[in-house]
């Protein structure tokens, strides 16, 4: 056999193996997978204030501190009102989380942001010294109440005055300018 015959045959051997080869192939191949359905978007809740600052300060807040104070004036004697006044103080917590929602539209807000925190806390301690029926550090708690509520309402100038001791009334004039 001459060169060109040989290189004929080497050509044809290899295309007779390559077909062979692709042929045997195409029955192994399987079907791609399908891709992955897209997950579902994840659900992000919009938070939005819906009540005026001074509602929710005068229905939630001072009205839960004005009890805690009535309730705390002596040493409470049974289960029952313990676990009332730790459940006010909760209350109280809860509207700082509130509060957190209704940053002031003048400006401010990272001092709202950290007062607001601070009343929250304060009312956690309060709620945990109720709960362990700890009558001294429940008062001394319900001090550090009191003196974060006030902190935030002179930083920002509303003319209530939250004492112990002081039933505050406000005012017409004294509601009429309170932040909102």
């Amino acid at each position: 056999m001459n060169r060109i015959g040989l290189w004929r045959a080497a050509i044809g051997f290899a295309f007779a193996t390559l077909l062979s080869t692709t042929a045997g192939s195409a029955q192994t191949v399987r079907p791609l997978p399908r891709p992955a359905p897209a997950p579902a978007p994840k659900f992000v809740p919009k938070f939005e204030a819906l009540a005026e600052t001074r509602l929710i300060m005068e229905g939630l807040a001072l009205s839960n501190y004005r009890s805690l104070n009535r309730l705390l004036k002596a040493e409470p004697k049974d289960n029952e009102t313990w676990m009332f006044a730790r459940g006010q103080a909760l209350l109280v917590a809860e509207t700082g989380n509130l509060l957190l929602l209704r940053p002031p539209r003048s400006g401010g807000r990272d001092t709202w942001m950290k007062l607001g925190m601070e009343m929250r806390s304060a009312a956690g301690e309060v709620a945990r010294s109720a709960g362990a029926r700890d009558y001294p550090r429940t008062r001394r708690a319900l001090t550090g109440l009191t003196d974060a509520c006030n902190r935030c309402h002179t930083t920002f100038r509303v003319p209530v005055k939250v004492a112990p001791e002081v039933e505050p009334k406000p005012d017409a004039e004294t509601r009429a300018t309170a932040h909102r």
